[in-house]
């Protein structure tokens, strides 16, 4: 063997080892990806969950909510803000949820599970006029996503036909106690 020989044996073996280490580097960027957008999702998912338990929590809020989805306009002061509040956190996650998605850290499901939750808010008579007022004070990308849905018909249930406790005629906690909902896991 030459030493010319050796050398581009030499080569052609170094040539093979840049390439198998960019291979491997792909598959591994691959999955830090998957892993990041699954951790993304998660995140969102447990996001929708604390909106609830915010609310649910403090009886004042709840029937706040509940006030402002039937009339949002002839709501008292206070009654708006905590229904503002309530929404600004639906809006606020779907927009991290479109941000994601555009990122590709969410699938395209993910964005249309935004979307399904918040749609039947938006669409009560009380949340029509919340987002008619509101919805300039949000992102280009969330409002156009948004009002894209609320374009289509929603021939759906009423949120408080999904959800009793949203309810205009569901009896209020006494005492002042929070609504308690049933907890997985725990025997009642």
């Amino acid at each position: 063997m030459t030493l010319e020989t050796l050398y581009y044996s030499s080569q052609i073996i170094a040539v093979v080892a840049i390439l198998a280490s960019l291979i491997a580097i792909y598959f591994q960027q691959r999955q830090n990806h998957a892993l990041a957008r699954a951790e993304h999702e998660r995140e969102a998912l447990l996001r929708w969950e604390t909106v609830y338990d915010v609310i649910t929590r403090d009886p004042e809020a709840l029937k706040s909510v509940r006030i402002c989805l039937q009339d949002y306009e002839d709501a008292t002061s206070q009654q708006q803000a905590w229904f503002g509040y309530f929404m600004h956190i639906f809006i606020n996650i779907t927009e991290n949820v479109v941000f994601m998605q555009k990122d590709k850290l969410a699938h395209d499901e993910s964005l249309d599970d935004a979307k399904a939750l918040i749609r039947p808010l938006l669409a009560a008579p009380g949340g029509r006029q919340y987002w008619d007022r509101a919805r300039l004070s949000y992102g280009v990308n969330v409002r156009r996503v948004l009002d894209d849905a609320l374009r289509e018909p929603y021939d759906g249930p009423q949120i408080w036909e999904l959800y009793p406790f949203y309810a205009p005629d569901k009896e209020e906690a006494s005492d002042g106690e929070a609504v308690k909902f049933p907890q997985e896991g725990v025997d009642e």
